[in-house]
């Protein structure tokens, strides 16, 4: 999948900078990649484009038993090639992004400010100073999808695109570390259970985000 969209991304991004046709920035808001920006080049048929997309988004939740406050880190650059079959505004886009995407965790105490990891009890006050999760993902991630406008056509001037498509960006990655209490006399076996907890979360989330789908619109100029 990864050869495939990379092939598809050269035999489109470059032709089209360097025969474009015509140029056009893109403001794009996407509901699972954040706010973006693009710059297109190319012409009826083909087209190239370079994207930066940023977003950050704070929650609550529970993992493992334990509560944490998230953060969501969206952020990514992408190479991506649209190839219009019928010169119109139909487009098949594939290529690739830079993954720079992460949600970090910092756990909070629940009730009795006790934590519970592996199955065992630590109380925070005495054994826990500190306890954080992450997970990231594969940094370089192929991309298909299908999109409707063509903001280089000849003529274009204001327009509207969207994008439809898949992130295959794998099995993600988490850890789990933990900074005990200073004089805390457990604290070899509270980092053997971290460890042990992150591997079975580890093992969890193989079969998870392996696919992140991507929704997008926006507005476009040609000059």
């Amino acid at each position: 999948m990864k050869r495939i969209a990379i092939v598809f991304a050269a035999l489109a991004v470059f032709p089209a900078i360097s025969n474009a046709e015509g140029m056009a920035l893109a403001g794009k808001l996407g509901i699972t990649t954040g706010y973006g920006v693009e710059l297109i080049m190319g012409g009826n048929n083909l087209s190239g484009r370079l994207g930066y997309n940023n977003y950050n988004y704070n929650k609550t939740g529970n993992a493992s038993s334990m509560d944490f406050n998230f953060k969501l880190k969206l952020k990514s650059v992408s190479a991506l090639g649209d190839w219009y079959p019928f010169e119109g505004k139909f487009r098949i886009s594939g290529g690739i992004y830079n993954n720079k995407s992460k949600i970090e965790m910092t756990a909070v105490p629940g009730a009795g400010s006790n934590y519970t990891i592996n199955g065992q009890t630590y109380p925070a006050t005495t054994a826990v100073n500190s306890l954080q999760g992450r997970i990231s993902f594969n940094p370089t991630a192929p991309y298909l999808g299908i999109g409707w406008g063509n903001p280089v056509a000849k003529g274009k001037g204001w327009g509207m695109v969207s994008d439809i498509g898949v992130i295959f960006q794998g099995a993600p990655k988490y850890s789990l570390s933990v900074t005990c209490a200073a004089g805390f006399a457990g604290c070899a076996q509270l980092q053997a259970d971290v460890a042990a907890e992150q591997t079975k979360q580890q093992t969890d989330l193989n079969n998870s985000f392996r696919k992140w789908p991507v929704i997008s619109m926006g507005l476009t100029y040609q000059w």
